[in-house]
């Protein structure tokens, strides 16, 4: 190909993939058909609201924007906030009704029948005060009288405020006693709508709760094959493969390795993606992962003393359920292949429960007593660098990997 071919062929790569930002764009959006349609299904419903909930990084943002983008397009009003930590009730709601333009009537002084109009956020019905739940109730009621609304309010497991909780708590229940045509939709970290809603639990039965699991392989397929017939460009079957078995349900390694395994192909002014291009993706990726992460490895493996590496490496390729969890004879059988020879749970136990403690990062998350200990990662994005390096290392082969997931 011609410089001018590989310079545009590069521009659609990097509009296809979005490792670093959440999508906002359905025609980039791959998979999620059920959550998406769930949304839908609470925005029709007026009285009903809606908490997604999920781990980081399985695209809880993602689906919001597309969602929010879908709804736009069938006539719903929609507006977007982002709590964070220095937020309270009001300055919350300030910024989600900032974002809808609201206008007003009034007749002109004078003779004659002329009409004032004037247009300015929605955050005015707010007043200049304190905003209460009856304050937002009476708002979104005047805003929703010429089309139906849906406000997304994502990161709210950030809201540390215990006061706003029961305040937001409150409006739903007063928005969905009234059934007012207006819905609220939190997202946020969590395994569970009790613990995004710690207050005022009998709000649950207004909110439709919507669980984001991982993605699974098939919806992990569809990113990397639409992303790259957007740019014009192929990809062998078990290329596609290794880049799904080596995301381990999380979408954003997924646009990461398929990026950098396309830009590996085209450095060599080539339009189809082989396996050997995934392969040299995956060492760029390590070298290109976030600080947070890499000190994240670093202080878990302990300088690499014992077999740290090792059980890290057969935690992020245990069996696990449906919440990322898994018990220590789960991580058994990829450590006994990691070391070639066989290991008990007692061998490894107390590695466990370090990888668990401050002393080495408190990377894995424990759950339950005795008997019934279980682990996960508690950042997601660490395990699929863990596998990655363990790959690019010769911990463990591409072909057991892949056997494993």
């Amino acid at each position: 190909m011609d410089e001018a071919e590989f310079l545009d062929r590069t521009r659609r790569v990097a509009e296809a993939f979005r490792p670093a930002a959440p999508i906002d764009r359905r025609d980039l959006f791959s998979g999620r058909g059920q959550q998406i349609a769930d949304v839908f299904s609470v925005v029709a419903q007026p009285g009903q609201h809606a908490v997604v909930y999920g781990e980081r990084g399985v695209g809880k943002t993602s689906l919001g924007l597309v969602a929010g983008q879908l709804l736009a397009s069938s006539n719903v009003l929609t507006a977007w906030a982002t709590c964070d930590a220095s937020d309270d009730f009001t300055t919350v709601w300030h910024k989600a009704l900032g974002e809808i333009g609201y206008t007003t009537t009034r007749a002109a002084i004078g003779f004659g029948e002329r009409v004032e109009e004037s247009t300015e956020t929605a955050a005015q019905l707010l007043g200049l005060g304190p905003v209460t739940p009856h304050t937002v109730r009476e708002a979104l009621e005047q805003i929703a009288r010429g089309q139906p609304l849906a406000i997304f309010l994502d990161e709210f497991d950030r809201f540390d405020d215990r006061d706003g909780r029961v305040l937001f708590a409150d409006a739903i229940k007063a928005l969905s006693d009234r059934v007012v045509p207006a819905t609220i939709v939190l997202i946020g970290v969590a395994d569970n709508v009790g613990e995004l809603i710690r207050e005022h639990r009998s709000v649950e039965r207004a909110l439709v709760q919507i669980q984001m699991p991982r993605m699974s392989s098939s919806e992990l397929e569809e990113i990397a094959t639409r992303g790259i017939a957007a740019a014009g460009m192929t990809i062998a079957g078990r290329a596609v493969g290794r880049i799904t078995t080596l995301s381990q349900g999380l979408p954003h390694y997924t646009h990461l390795l398929t990026q950098l395994a396309a830009q590996a192909a085209l450095a060599e002014r080539r339009t189809d993606v082989t396996l050997g291009d995934v392969d040299a993706a995956v060492a760029r990726a390590i070298d290109r992962a976030q600080q947070s992460i890499v000190d994240l490895y670093l202080e878990a493996v302990g300088g690499r003393r014992g077999i740290y590496p090792e059980v890290l490496l057969a935690c992020a390729l245990a069996e696990e359920d449906e919440f990322g969890f898994f018990a220590p004879a789960d991580v058994r059988e990829p450590l006994s292949e990691i070391l070639d020879r066989p290991c008990k749970p007692s061998a490894f136990a107390r590695h466990l429960e370090r990888l668990s403690s401050e002393s080495h990062g408190a990377v894995l998350q424990r759950h339950g007593g005795a008997g019934a200990t279980r682990y996960r990662f508690v950042n997601p994005l660490l395990q699929p660098y863990v596998a990655m390096r363990g790959l690019s290392e010769g911990l463990v082969r591409a072909t057991e990997l892949e056997a494993g997931r």
